[in-house]
């Protein structure tokens, strides 16, 4: 992983990570079944039924100067598998070339990618080879076009060294921070790490009332707090409403944040979970990433 810049986050300034390359890592080839003669960290591997395969790189670039790096297999000949174990590491790798077809389908690319026929070539010589050029349409597009970061790192559950917008339903937004997984449940987006986690619902109201009723109904039955534990944004749009308050879990403090974003018709109902009460300003900073999008 290289070294991540530092960026300033377009809704409240903070200062935010940007790494310039995120790695994903695909186990086996499509089919291949985990054993002791599968490693998923080899750079070589033959199966059962005599394919043989090597690792190699695939990178794709995203806005914001992110390169998505797909750590997956190509398929190549007994001849290739051959020279390339007995070259890896050493004096001749970094002039290997290599024809094959992809091991594996990719997320979140629809159209099937294995298959596809592929040359890579080594970049650097403590790397696998890189692929560099296809025939096959999308995979072409994949190399040498810019796709949106955003639309791309959502459809990744697992935890992601770089923030990203996740879309909320059709017309709501937030900044998924770093380092959160992502999740659905019943409705409810989850997105959560150790001692942090945010809790997301889009909330409706058939009666079409004006944001300021709408939320009154929902901060029926919530706790009393002091005024300084509360944050009341109006706009000509909507109301933002956030309290804050110490709880114990499990016989340690957890500092519970709740907030609203309300228009007219629909809110925007966050449950934000953190242990270390320095991350109140993490808390406000995700509040303030939400978006509507009419």
């Amino acid at each position: 992983m290289t070294t991540p810049p530092v960026e300033q986050c377009s809704c409240c300034g903070a200062a935010i990570s940007n790494p310039s390359r995120v790695d994903y890592v695909v186990p086996l080839p499509d089919g291949a079944t985990r054993s002791p003669d599968t490693d998923p960290n080899a750079a070589f591997l033959r199966l059962e039924n005599g394919q043989a395969f090597a690792r190699c790189l695939l990178p794709v670039r995203l806005t914001g100067g992110t390169t998505l790096v797909y750590l997956t297999w190509m398929e190549i000949s007994d001849d290739d598998l051959r020279r390339a174990a007995a070259e890896w590491r050493g004096e001749g790798w970094a002039d290997l070339v290599l024809y094959g077809k992809l091991g594996n389908d990719l997320k979140p690319w629809e159209k099937e990618l294995r298959g596809a026929e592929v040359m890579a070539t080594v970049g650097a010589p403590d790397e696998p080879p890189t692929v560099q050029n296809s025939d096959h349409e999308l995979l072409r597009r994949m190399l040498t076009e810019t796709w949106d970061r955003d639309v791309v790192l959502s459809w990744f559950s697992d935890p992601l060294p770089v923030a990203l917008r996740a879309r909320i339903a059709r017309n709501w937004s937030l900044e998924r921070s770093a380092g959160l997984a992502a999740g659905l449940d019943n409705r409810t987006w989850r997105f959560v790490a150790p001692g942090r986690s945010v809790f997301v619902d889009v909330l409706t109201d058939d009666q079409q009332r004006p944001p300021g009723e709408f939320l009154h109904e929902l901060l029926d039955g919530a706790p009393e707090v002091p005024a300084g534990q509360t944050l009341i944004t109006p706009t000509a749009d909507d109301i933002t409403h956030a309290f804050w308050l110490e709880t114990v879990v499990d016989g340690r403090p957890q500092h519970d944040f709740y907030a609203h974003v309300v228009r007219r018709g629909t809110a925007l109902s966050l449950g934000i979970f953190h242990g270390d009460p320095d991350d109140h300003a993490w808390a406000l900073h995700v509040l303030r990433s939400v978006k509507h999008h009419g």
